[in-house]
């Protein structure tokens, strides 16, 4: 509908100069204006209507000028585009040679509304069926088959367009959609470009655009554009696009390239910067191919924060319906996109966590995205992963494996504000898979197992050797006199990490230190951040190198000493766990009176055998 319209307004133009030349150079305007309204009535059954002034002028310019002029398209019950003034010079001595020469048009105030047709490729894929969903992918693929190889559209403009000067001032569009309840407006502030034509010369354009609407969008255009007619391309020399008002920082694009208008294909050279962010890279549009879209990008800053809105809209993370609950995934508009794209960010944050070098490939279509050959550094750790998020049904699954080895524990709390409670590194692997139609529910949902090693864990904040010896030298009845760190250094420390249910369950854990075992397990839950965890201690005679008071002797090795765990990652970490001496206490007891019952059933049998003899 845009180009239609656009096509009208430019026959427009040119009927209006070429019934000039059908009339003296002494002109009567309103059989000027009627020739022009009958020529375009005829060829394209537009209505054509003044209501305010018609000027005629002959120098220096042959100079045309309507005032409040309106254009209604063919079975239309309002004008589709109005304009509050407009005014075409044409060239006067090209004139009488019988040359067409337009010096300048000039539109002020342009009221226009493009109403969207039925559009028989555009599907609401969130009401369809799993199997109507499966026969949709299927017709579009053969679609793609078959107009692969057909012609898209030409250039549709006049081919005698010649025009020194366009000037618009004050346009206002309305895009019309009937299933929305407001248009979406776009407004040209300002656009003037110079030397029109279509035979490949440079066109320079400048533009100010205003996207109206809850976050308005300042969009400026700066540069060379080429229009070639005969080959139906249009070439892009050095074009500066600026953005005010789409994310924190003005966004700028400068892009280069060539435009195939009957093949429906792009390719383009593109430079990108906003605020501390900017990249380069190339991409290849091809409307009647898969994937549409296949560009390679390289960054030096990937920032979700930085591509947030600028305004109150950027304030909540999530997206909440009425009730407060939470919106369901867009798979809708994600079906829309076919995509192939290969990353290379230098810096890539997620939250407060910051991926270096990170490469990826990314593949979107049918609402299924792949990201594979993920490598990169998080927190000094290596990481290698892939993805797969399935949103082709109504109910989305995803699948992610990988590892990240070596990864310094004490940077991640750091990057977190959690308080450092460990320190060392640590080696995870992972096979996950969630399904949902939420993002809460792919989170609660998300199961499978991850395998954790660990080097030089420091627990920071808490001295279990101190809980434990504690125990041991009241049983001894004695004090103990060594002076204990505050924190705890760890042997050795592995898991078994079970996803499931929304929680992560450590089954089991072991871990040793200095005449300590521990053996245990817990869960964590993902959505209140909130642990609980049971560990044993089997106590060896190594722990009286920590102090004599915590020498341990048969009976105390006979126990398990139960350690309770629980609280929040963000609290104060001497206080998370607890020994349960009273279960220690009443195992001694047990211990201690069995250890007498079998002592005097010795006596007494050594008695009774040695009677015998």
């Amino acid at each position: 509908m845009p180009r239609i319209l656009l096509t009208t307004l430019v026959l427009l133009l040119l009927l209006i100069v070429t019934a000039a030349l059908l009339v003296p150079l002494v002109v009567d305007e309103d059989k000027l204006l009627e020739i022009a309204a009958t020529a375009l009535k005829d060829q394209t059954g537009a209505t054509l209507t003044v209501d305010g002034d018609i000027q005629f002028s002959l120098l220096p310019t042959l100079e045309i000028s309507l005032a409040d002029a309106a254009i209604t398209l063919p079975q239309k019950q309002q004008p589709n585009l109005r304009a509050g003034l407009l005014q075409i010079g044409v060239r006067l001595l090209p004139l009488i040679g019988g040359d067409i020469e337009i010096d300048s048009i000039v539109l002020n105030q342009i009221r226009a509304r493009i109403e969207s047709g039925a559009d028989e490729n555009k599907v609401d894929t969130t009401a369809l069926s799993n199997e109507e969903l499966d026969a949709f992918y299927a017709k579009r693929r053969s679609s793609l088959t078959t107009s692969g190889e057909t012609i898209g559209a030409a250039l549709m403009v006049p081919a005698a367009l010649r025009v020194n000067r366009l000037t618009i001032n004050d346009a206002q569009l309305d895009f019309i959609d009937p299933t929305a309840d407001a248009p979406n407006r776009v407004e040209i502030v300002r656009l003037h470009a110079r030397s029109l034509n279509l035979d490949g010369g440079a066109i320079p354009v400048e533009a100010t655009v205003l996207l109206v609407g809850d976050q308005p969008i300042e969009l400026s255009l700066n540069g060379d554009i080429r229009l070639d007619q005969a080959q139906h391309k249009v070439t892009l020399e050095e074009f500066k696009l600026a953005l005010i008002g789409a994310t924190a920082d003005p966004f700028e694009l400068l892009t280069s390239g060539v435009i195939d208008i009957e093949r429906q294909t792009a390719d383009l050279q593109l430079a990108l910067s906003s605020g501390d962010m900017h990249g380069k890279g190339t991409v290849r549009y091809a409307g009647l191919k898969s994937p549409s879209i296949d560009s390679v990008m390289h960054l030096n800053l990937l920032d979700p924060a930085l591509l947030l809105l600028a305004g109150p809209q950027a304030i909540s993370n999530k997206e909440k319906d009425a009730a407060g609950t939470e919106e369901a995934l867009p798979l809708g508009k994600l079906r829309t996109i076919d995509a192939r794209t290969k990353l290379s960010i230098e810096q890539a944050r997620f939250d407060t966590h910051t991926v270096k070098d990170l490469q990826a490939n990314l593949r979107v279509v049918d609402g299924v995205v792949q990201i594979t050959d993920v490598t990169g550094v998080l927190h000094k750790g290596k990481l290698q992963a892939a993805a797969t998020f399935n949103g082709k049904h109504n109910t989305a699954t995803l699948t992610t494996q990988g590892s990240l080895t070596q990864l310094d524990l004490a940077t991640a709390l750091a990057a977190t504000d959690s308080k450092p409670v460990l320190g060392g590194t640590a080696t995870l692997s992972w096979q996950l898979n969630s399904r949902g139609r939420t993002t809460d529910e792919l989170t609660t949902a998300l199961q499978g197992p991850i395998k954790l090693t660990t080097e030089d864990i420091v627990l920071q904040g808490t001295s279990v050797e101190k809980l434990l010896c504690q125990i041991v030298a009241l049983t001894n009845k004695e004090q103990l006199e060594a002076t204990f760190g505050q924190n705890t250094h760890f042997d050795t420390f592995t898991a078994d990490i079970q996803l499931a249910d929304g929680k992560v369950t450590l089954n089991p854990l072991h871990a040793k230190l200095t005449g300590i075992a521990l053996t245990g397990m817990g869960d964590f839950d993902l959505l209140d951040q909130e642990f609980e965890a049971t560990f044993k201690a089997r106590l060896s005679p190594e722990l009286e190198q920590v102090d004599h008071a915590c020498r341990v002797s048969k009976r105390l090795t006979a126990i398990e000493w139960p350690i309770n765990c629980n609280g929040r990652i963000d609290t104060e970490p001497g206080k998370w766990c607890k020994v349960d001496a009273r279960s220690i206490l009443h195992d001694l007891t047990i211990n201690e009176g069995r250890e007498k019952l079998e002592k005097k059933a010795g006596k007494l049998f050594n008695k009774w055998f040695n009677k015998g003899d």
